[in-house]
């Protein structure tokens, strides 16, 4: 049964974001999946970033979790509280935030989400987005990330560009910086992201480690669509060491 509360899509279990900045998956992946059950039994709140209509802040609740959902279109947070069950809503907090300028109080999460979001940042970003995630979590609090990779969206075509680059020791071989470019035939570019900068779980690991985190898991995860071939998406599990 569709959702009453998102818009329509053309693409089977994604939806797209208002402001035309990516979509939101229907269903969670495996990271966001331990996400949830972790947010439910850690004891202090969490913080899921760029939460979109909220699939994993609603997985969160359901295990019991308090949430911070933290996404840059209103109109999206506003969904996301009409989608949320009475009996949960006062364990749900929203604000209005954009990476890396957002700012959270030190050490007050016990975790954070930050799902599909950082491959719509450049590196520089990115590093600094991670550093502001390990301040805002709390000794012992765990990093659940995931981004998309260069095999899929439009820019799967230069997969090849982007494992010679890899080969040849760029640091963000992903990065393409006209994302236009790679839109359909017809597609009106306004709105859409300038640049992609896909990642795969090597640049996670490197960036989280050197943020001072202690990996727990790197890896590729499947999409949820029907064609998932495996490699779609990066998910990293980190900890902040006590």
């Amino acid at each position: 049964m569709s959702d009453p509360y998102l818009p329509e899509s053309p693409v089977e279990g994604m939806v797209p974001t208002l402001n035309k900045t990516g979509w939101m998956t229907i269903e969670l992946d495996a990271c966001s999946r331990q996400f949830a059950e972790y947010a439910g039994q850690c004891g202090g709140e969490a913080l899921d970033i760029g939460c979109a209509y909220g699939v994993a802040t609603l997985a969160a609740l359901e295990q019991g979790a308090r949430v911070c959902a933290c996404d840059m279109e209103q109109a999206h947070l506003d969904i996301l509280k009409e989608r949320t069950p009475p009996a949960d809503r006062t364990r749900l907090r929203t604000c209005v935030g954009v990476l890396p300028e957002v700012e959270f109080p030190a050490a007050g999460f016990a975790a954070v989400l930050a799902s599909r979001v950082l491959h719509f940042l450049s590196g520089d970003a990115i590093e600094a987005a991670v550093a502001g995630m390990y301040a805002w979590l709390q000794p012992g609090g765990r990093l659940f990330l995931v981004a998309d990779t260069p095999y899929t969206g439009p820019w799967y075509r230069q997969a090849a560009a982007y494992e010679a680059r890899k080969a040849a020791g760029e640091r963000w071989p992903g990065l393409i910086d006209d994302y236009p470019a790679l839109l359909p035939p017809g597609t009106d570019p306004q709105g859409h992201p300038h640049f992609i900068n896909p990642l795969d779980p090597d640049l996670l690991h490197r960036t989280c480690e050197a943020a001072g985190f202690t990996i727990i898991t790197a890896e590729f995860l499947p999409s949820a669509g029907p064609r998932a071939r495996g490699n779609e998406h990066a998910g990293l599990i980190a900890v902040k060491p006590d």
